[in-house]
């Protein structure tokens, strides 16, 4: 009985806050500002420098190494799934650890979704071709990714992912 309890409240990681850390060039005065949302030793990093939209991107850094993408573009599938919803199986650029994308239209998808979301779970394979699961414990995302948007300062992708186009 006591075994059941302990198993269920080890499964029950409540979510960590996603902090922000904004950062100032002093020389070009420009502004960048990273999001990161952690969980079970794994993070999802959201990066953008102002004002350039193209520069927001999306990164999941593992404590493994990652299984190398195809030779030419570097990319490989990696699969991820917000809460019940349908799970989507997309390329991602992978280096070492880190796997990330930096689409438009796809980074408007994922942090809509993320904003949304109680639980992300992403699958990917390592170096030795074994696929894993992180999990993610979502907490509020909403006022970090606000902050993070509005440093960047982007007209185009700010509204789409905020809802006040």
């Amino acid at each position: 009985m006591i075994s059941i309890a302990l198993a269920l409240a080890a499964q029950a990681v409540p979510p960590q806050p996603m902090t922000v850390v904004v950062a100032h060039d002093a020389i070009t005065d420009r502004l960048s500002a990273t999001a990161t949302m952690r969980g079970e030793g794994e993070r999802i990093e959201i990066r953008c420098r102002a004002p350039d939209w193209g520069d927001v991107s999306v990164e999941y850094h593992s404590r493994r190494w990652l299984a190398r993408g195809n030779f030419l573009t570097g990319q490989q599938p990696v699969t991820y799934r917000f809460d019940a919803q349908r799970p989507y199986r997309r390329l991602w650029h992978v280096h070492d650890r880190t796997a990330s994308f930096d689409d438009r239209g796809r980074v408007v998808s994922f942090l809509q979704a993320l904003m949304r979301a109680r639980r992300l779970v992403i699958r990917t394979r390592d170096v030795e071709n074994h696929s894993f699961d992180s999990v993610f414990a979502i907490g509020e995302t909403s006022g970090p990714i606000t902050q993070l948007l509005q440093t960047c300062g982007s007209a185009r992708l700010n509204p789409r992912v905020l809802g006040t186009r």
